[in-house]
């Protein structure tokens, strides 16, 4: 158990790969990169780690002094700690630590965080459903435990595998999750099959053939586009973005 940032600061959570379970104020959230949340002063925090998988985070302290005129408009309240990463969120999130990386002054930092945080988006309430207390915590709990096996991998399990991985039929397990997550396993796969693909791109070591391979896609063709599809950009334009930058140079 941690406390929460002192006054006059909030930090951030932004995880680049792995995952695991964060309980805030007795809230329990599986934390991935697709998924972040924010400290506020006096929170107690909570770490588990159902995913077997190495986790890499970044926590941002938010000082109100330099962010506090964006920290209220922009990031969500303490009710509700969760912070969605979108592909933007995540692709500012890793060239602010390719930047730090190679060297920068806390001016440029600063600057570079006011962006980031201009990506944020506030989560949408869920819908009421109506349905028993008792399952819709069973739902939650199947839901953090099959993005753990994922995080676990491999991403490149077939659905059927997935649903014997945690116990349940293929069908059952794709309604549930897009029930509490509004948006479908394949999506969020594909979201983690991103995000995994621009951690290995940031080391530059790999070709894109083999991350193809190493993640499922049909090809590199097929990885292309899910990747332009999710960012915005091909995988070679964020490796360009995410190399060292020369002196003098701004990435």
């Amino acid at each position: 158990m941690v406390s929460g940032p002192d006054a006059g600061v909030m930090r951030m959570l932004l995880v680049r790969s792995g995952g695991f379970l964060a309980r805030v104020n007795g809230r329990e959230e599986f934390t991935d990169p697709v998924t972040g949340f924010v400290l506020h002063q006096g929170d107690d925090v909570a770490f588990a780690h159902p995913a077997h998988t190495r986790d890499v985070s970044t926590m941002l302290d938010l000082g109100q002094d330099v962010y506090g005129d964006v920290c209220g408009d922009l990031l969500p309240p303490a009710r509700n700690p969760v912070v969605p990463v979108t592909a933007a969120l995540d692709l500012a999130h890793r060239r602010l630590v390719s930047a730090c990386r190679a060297g920068i002054d806390r001016f440029e930092v600063a600057e570079r965080v006011h962006h980031l945080l201009t990506t944020v988006s506030t989560p949408r309430t869920p819908a009421r459903t109506g349905r028993r207390p008792a399952t819709v915590q069973a739902h939650r709990r199947l839901v953090d435990h099959t993005r753990a096996v994922l995080i676990d991998g491999p991403l490149t399990a077939s659905l059927e595998e997935l649903g014997r991985r945690v116990g349940c039929s293929p069908f059952h397990l794709s309604r549930v999750f897009h029930q509490v997550t509004g948006q479908t396993l394949n999506h969020y796969r594909n979201q983690l099959r991103v995000r995994a693909v621009a951690e290995d791109l940031a080391d530059g070591h790999s070709s894109l053939r083999t991350l193809a391979t190493t993640y499922g896609f049909a090809d590199q063709a097929h990885m292309t586009r899910v990747f332009r599809q999710h960012t915005g950009q091909v995988p070679s334009a964020v490796r360009a973005m995410l190399r060292p930058p020369g002196p003098g140079e701004r990435i």
